[in-house]
């Protein structure tokens, strides 16, 4: 079967990425069996990567427009636009913010044009890339504005999913206010995260996944004494997504559903807000866990980590999170062109 081709961006060059993208590619994983690799970023933050691990790459630099055309595994498309003394590690720089925005508008590109299938990226670091004057809250609208101004049609229902220890996870509402909730949280949105739940994990292969609901108020609301959104949009959604074909099993406290999830019993968890499934994530194995963009028309993952800047330059990073995240986009893009073809 014809490998999907994914590309893999750099990230923030004051960060880590370089330097896990080295360590994943260079190691054990098998990665480039998964997938035909096309790496996204400036030859020179590559190069300092390398000579800070140890290792070095087996890759050939092309053209975007050649990346169909030629067998090897590994290759490279060098934007020459980070000068890594630009870039200081451990420091947020606006210049790698602009390298970061400007590397993520060539992607989408590139799928337009139909270069590559799928979108996994070293970490980006959101304060550098809104230093570089990008007005937004994380890199997943700098995709949904690239793609618009491209004429992608776009799904209604997008977002972040979280994938630790083999458990997804998602959110109704995210970078908000707690004291906004009540503006995003209602019946429509809970849905849309149930559907966009369902479908994700189906790209990444899992079968009819089991999405476990969670409350938003301690104790399911105690039947209306502690809250009644439980009984007025909650309730409503799940039951409305069970009559569509989801499988729902069951609502749960917000202090209890990762109890519950992490002993096997659901595949995906949809939470209400930003805190109520991070919280447990990072408790769990936070170093190791993976966030997928969903809504797009190609599959988009990166490690959850961030770009570290405590440890960067060392080589001392672990690829864990984004041999994980690789994995993930793979598969994800395997689907999508299984899909196409079977259109």
């Amino acid at each position: 079967m014809l490998k999907p081709v994914v590309c893999v961006l750099l990230g923030d060059a004051s960060g880590v990425g370089a330097e896990i993208v080295v360590k994943a590619f260079s190691g054990t994983a098998g990665l480039l069996d998964q997938a035909k690799v096309v790496l996204l970023g400036d030859e020179r933050v590559l190069i300092r990567a390398q000579e800070i691990i140890g290792k070095s790459l087996d890759y050939e630099k092309i053209r975007p427009e050649d990346i169909r055309k030629n067998d090897k595994p590994l290759l490279m498309v060098d934007t020459g636009n980070m000068d890594p003394k630009n870039a200081p590690f451990g420091k947020v720089s606006p210049s790698a913010g602009a390298a970061v925005a400007a590397d993520i508008q060539s992607v989408c590109e590139f799928y337009v044009k139909g270069y590559v299938d799928g979108i996994c990226f070293a970490p980006f670091n959101k304060e550098a890339i809104r230093r570089a004057g990008n007005e937004v809250a994380s890199e997943l609208e700098l995709f949904r504005a690239d793609f618009s101004g491209l004429n992608v049609e776009l799904e209604e229902e997008f977002g972040e999913l979280n994938v630790v220890d083999g458990l997804w996870t998602t959110r109704v509402t995210s970078h908000i206010p707690l004291t906004h909730l009540g503006e995003y949280l209602n019946y429509d949105t809970i849905l849309s995260a149930i559907r966009l739940a369902d479908k994700s994990c189906r790209t990444a292969g899992i079968e009819n996944p089991r999405i476990a609901v969670a409350a938003l108020n301690p104790h399911c609301g105690e039947g209306g004494l502690c809250g009644n959104e439980e009984q007025t949009m909650i309730r409503p959604a799940m039951e409305k997504a069970e009559e569509e074909g989801y499988h729902i099993v069951g609502m749960y406290s917000p202090d209890t559903i990762f109890v519950h999830a992490f002993q096997g019993e659901a595949d995906v968890a949809v939470t209400m807000y930003h805190d109520q499934g991070q919280i447990a994530l990072k408790l769990k194995e936070f170093s190791h866990a993976v966030t997928v963009l969903a809504g797009f028309p190609v599959p988009i993952g990166t490690p959850a980590h961030g770009t570290a800047h405590d440890i960067a330059g060392t080589g001392t990073v672990s690829d864990s999170a984004f041999v994980t995240a690789f994995e993930i986009i793979a598969r994800q893009s395997a689907s999508f062109m299984k899909q196409k073809m079977n259109a």
